[in-house]
């Protein structure tokens, strides 16, 4: 009988799932208390984008852009913690200004707002 490897999640991609599940959480409270349909998409699709960040590979250039920059702490039992900064704050935020956006978006703007100049 063959038996199934799983792949376990890099705890660098489950932090910045866990960071960007928790801006979803704030826009769902602001979409219920301003009764904001659009404000409801968007904090879906950060959902859609912390599914995604959940699954990225070790290898990948958003985990590895975001561990260049020093947006990991490591903590005990092997697990990690996103470092919000500003510039990254201002990126998520900024794409909520603009037109409709997809989960690809808002990882590669955080990606974009961690990188080099």
């Amino acid at each position: 009988m063959a038996s199934m490897l799983t792949r376990r999640p890099d705890a660098r991609a489950l932090a910045l799932a866990i960071f960007l599940r928790r801006w979803a959480g704030a826009f769902s409270f602001s979409a219920d208390a301003l009764d904001s349909p659009g404000t409801a998409r968007s904090g879906m699709t950060l959902l859609d984008a912390a599914q995604r960040a959940e699954q990225l590979a070790p290898d990948d250039p958003v985990i590895v852009v975001l561990s260049e920059a020093g947006h990991f702490e490591a903590m005990p039992g092997g697990h990690a913690r996103f470092i919000e900064t500003v510039e990254v704050r201002r990126a998520v935020l900024r794409l909520f200004a603009g037109p409709a956006f997809d989960e690809g978006q808002v990882l590669a703007a955080i990606a974009d707002a961690s990188g080099p100049p």
